[in-house]
C-alpha cells in the first residue's frame, strides 16, 4: 500500500497530527495579535479598550472570571478597573495594597502566576474574602519600561482548566495591552490638558461656551433657570506693575482653587478662565437670587485668603468685582446676552467701588449704550 502523498518518508500520523494542531495554534495566535493591537490602535478609552481586549482574549483562553487593577500613581496600591464573571456578582471591589492577594503579590514583585489548583494557593486570587477557592487561575503583570502599571487575573472553577500555552500567550500579549493603556492614559490626559486652564486648573473658555450651549438646550427641554457669574480680580494691573507678572500668575493660580472650593457642594457648579484675570461659574437650575449668596461667597473667599501676595505685603489687599446675571423668567435671550448682562452687572460692581457683587436688573447698561 503506498504512503499519502502528504506523508513524508518515516513520518507517523500522529506526527502529521501534532504538527496541524501546532500550525491551528499558531494561526490563532497570530489572529489574536492582530485583533490586540488593532483594538489598541483605534481605541482611545482605557475602560472601552479593556472591554473589548477581554473580549478577544476570551475566544483564546478559556476564562469564567477575569479582573484588572491599575497601579496608583504614588504606588501605593491597586485600584480596581475591570472585573467580569460570575464571581464579581454583587461584590463591592476595592483598593489593594502591595502584597495583598494575587494581584498585590504580583504588582510587588513583577512576576506572573500560574495555578493548576489554586486551592494550594495562600492569598486571595481576584478579592478578600473570595468564595471557596477552587479551580484554577492565570495572572499576568503589565508593566512599561520596568515600570509596573497594573495586573490581570483570569480564573476558571475547573482545575487545569488553563494549559501552558495559554500562559504564555497571555505573556506575550501583556507588552501590548500594557503600551494601549499608556496611549489611552496619555489620550485622556492630553485631551484634558486641552480643556484645562494650565495656570488656574478650571476649565478654559472652550469648554465654557460648550457648557453655556448645553446649558441652553437643557433649558429649552426643562424649562429650568440657570445663572452665570463673572468674576474680575480689582486693580491687576497694578499687581504686575508693582510686584512684577510672575507675582501676577502666582495670584492668578492660587485664585482658581479659592473660586472652585466657593462653589456650592454637591451641585453642578462649574469653574472657568474666562481669559486674564477675568473668571466664570456658571450655575445650573439656578434662580438670580439664588446665584446671590453664591457669588458673594466667592468675594468674600477671596477677599479673606491668605494669598502670598499679601502674606509677603500685608498692606496688600487682593478683591474682586463680581457681576450676575440669569436665563430665567422664559427668556428668549441668547448666550451673547447672558454674557454680556453679567459683563454690565460687573462694569457697575466697578464703578460702585470694586470688591462687590451687583446682580443686573433690565434696564442696566454699559456707559453709551443705546436701550435694547
Amino acid at each position: 500500500m503506498s504512503k499519502p502523498a502528504s506523508q513524508k518518508p518515516g513520518e507517523q500520523p500522529e506526527q502529521r497530527r501534532d504538527v496541524k494542531t501546532l500550525f491551528y495554534r499558531k494561526l490563532a495566535e497570530t489572529h489574536l495579535y492582530f485583533e490586540v493591537g488593532k483594538i489598541i490602535a483605534s481605541e482611545l478609552e482605557p475602560s472601552d479598550l479593556v472591554q473589548r481586549v477581554m473580549s478577544v482574549i476570551r475566544n483564546s483562553v478559556p476564562f469564567q472570571n477575569a479582573s484588572l487593577h491599575l497601579l496608583r500613581k504614588d504606588m501605593t496600591m491597586l485600584e480596581p478597573f475591570f472585573a467580569s464573571g460570575p464571581l464579581f456578582e454583587g461584590v463591592p471591589l476595592e483598593p489593594l495594597y502591595l502584597d495583598n492577594g494575587a494581584p498585590g503579590t504580583m504588582a510587588a514583585t513583577g512576576e506572573p502566576l500560574y495555578l493548576n489548583d489554586v486551592s494550594h494557593y495562600e492569598g486571595f486570587l481576584h478579592f478578600p474574602d473570595e468564595r471557596e477557592k477552587r479551580g484554577s487561575y492565570i495572572g499576568i503583570v503589565l508593566a512599561s519600561d520596568a515600570r509596573v502599571i497594573g495586573t490581570m487575573g483570569f480564573s476558571h472553577p475547573e482545575s487545569g482548566a488553563f494549559r501552558v500555552e495559554d500562559f504564555d500567550l497571555l505573556r506575550i500579549l501583556s507588552p501590548l495591552i500594557s503600551a494601549g493603556l499608556e496611549k489611552a492614559e496619555l489620550f485622556k490626559m492630553t485631551l484634558e490638558l486641552s480643556r484645562t486652564d494650565e495656570l488656574t486648573g478650571l476649565f478654559n473658555y472652550r469648554v465654557l461656551r460648550e457648557k453655556l450651549d448645553e446649558e441652553l438646550r437643557r433649558r429649552a427641554r426643562s424649562g429650568r433657570d440657570f445663572s452665570f457669574i463673572m468674576v474680575d480680580i480689582d486693580d491687576f494691573k497694578k499687581v504686575n506693575d508693582r510686584f512684577g507678572h510672575l507675582e501676577g500668575s502666582r495670584l492668578l493660580a492660587q485664585l482658581g482653587p479659592v473660586i472652585r472650593a466657593s462653589c456650592r457642594a454637591g451641585s453642578l457648579d462649574t469653574c472657568f478662565r474666562y481669559g486674564g484675570e477675568e473668571f466664570s461659574i456658571l450655575l445650573p437650575e439656578t434662580s438670580l437670587e439664588e446665584a446671590s449668596p453664591v457669588a458673594e461667597r466667592v468675594r468674600k473667599a477671596i477677599e479673606e485668603y491668605p494669598f502670598t501676595l499679601k502674606t509677603a505685603n500685608p498692606d496688600e489687599k487682593v478683591t474682586v468685582s463680581v457681576g450676575v446675571s440669569s436665563m430665567e423668567n422664559r427668556s428668549v435671550k441668547s448666550i451673547a446676552d447672558l454674557i454680556h448682562e453679567s459683563d454690565v452687572a460687573l462694569y457697575l460692581s466697578k464703578k460702585a467701588g470694586k470688591n462687590r457683587v451687583t446682580l443686573f436688573q433690565p434696564g442696566d447698561r454699559m456707559p453709551g449704550e443705546k436701550k435694547g
